[in-house]
């Protein structure tokens, strides 16, 4: 595998010169290291991935706890299939399907007829989990994975928001984190959590996330760095009115916080040694 930076915008005036990581994988790299290193495919860029605060689940850590097992009970009227991307059939009533739930939920620029196509044809991903009403047997549901003989990225799901209320969603999800922990699978990735909005995402047991330097379970370290990142957005500070730090790693608030305030020793025992 090779790693690359690609350059964004500088700030020259405050000393910021950033680069996303991307990495090339060839033949022969394992894709366990690579999601396991924090790394996340580019469904648009074949073999390149990019490094990112990912969030994954312990599985021999999982159980169901009372939530799941209130969502199971709710939502026992539907049903799914496990099927091989190979033998899907990908119609355009189904990127029809696709299309209206993005721009639903998130807006009519979300994603592109191009971009699910790629999703479901491309290959990145090479399973679907096919949602179906249980007595009717209508398909009101996709969620497309990666699947490998060590773990599971759960990558995209599409469903009628029709039964958004019952909790589908939840539903598909849990689905997924279930067969891969009875297919004695190890991690089970759900892709980044960078918002409020995607903490749903931690509602299980074993769920870690990637945070540039090591899989940490701390939930209260995972909303400290959104909430950092929400006050840099909004321009203010913390709740002493004190500017965020740009850099976690120089703000001393979180090293103290989380780290024992020994930013030389994070240093010493994490990260990956490179040699030129």
């Amino acid at each position: 595998m090779k790693i690359f930076f690609a350059e964004y915008k500088a700030d020259y005036p405050h000393y910021r010169f950033p680069y996303q990581v991307w990495l090339l994988k060839e033949e022969g790299d394992s894709p366990e290291n690579i999601y396991g290193a924090g790394f996340l495919p580019i469904r648009s860029l074949p073999e390149i991935y990019y490094l990112s605060r990912s969030l994954r689940i312990n599985l021999a850590a999982f159980e169901l706890s009372s939530e799941n097992r209130r969502i199971l009970k709710k939502t026992d009227c539907f049903e799914s299939d496990l099927i091989p991307l190979s033998e899907f059939v990908y119609q355009p009533k189904i990127q029809k399907f696709c299309k209206d739930y993005m721009r639903q939920r998130f807006g009519k620029d979300s994603m592109t007829a191009a971009g699910i196509r790629k999703i479901f044809s491309g290959n990145t991903f090479n399973y679907v989990f096919v949602w179906k009403e249980r007595e009717t047997q209508k398909e009101i549901g996709y969620a497309v994975c990666f699947v490998s003989s060590k773990i599971v990225q759960y990558a995209h799901a599409f469903y009628d928001l029709k039964y958004f209320q019952q909790s589908l969603g939840g539903r598909m999800m849990l689905e997924a984190v279930n067969w891969a922990k009875e297919s004695k699978k190890e991690y089970l990735y759900l892709g980044t959590c960078y918002e409020e909005s995607a903490l749903y995402k931690t509602e299980f047991k074993g769920v870690e996330f990637f945070n540039g330097f090591r899989w940490s379970d701390n939930l209260e370290e995972l909303k400290g760095l959104i909430l950092r990142n929400k006050n840099r957005e909004a321009g203010s500070g913390d709740k002493e009115g004190k500017k965020e730090e740009e850099y976690t790693l120089k703000n001393k608030d979180f090293l103290e916080k989380y780290y024992q305030g020994d930013l030389r020793s994070i240093l010493d025992r994490f990260g990956i040694k490179v040699s030129f």
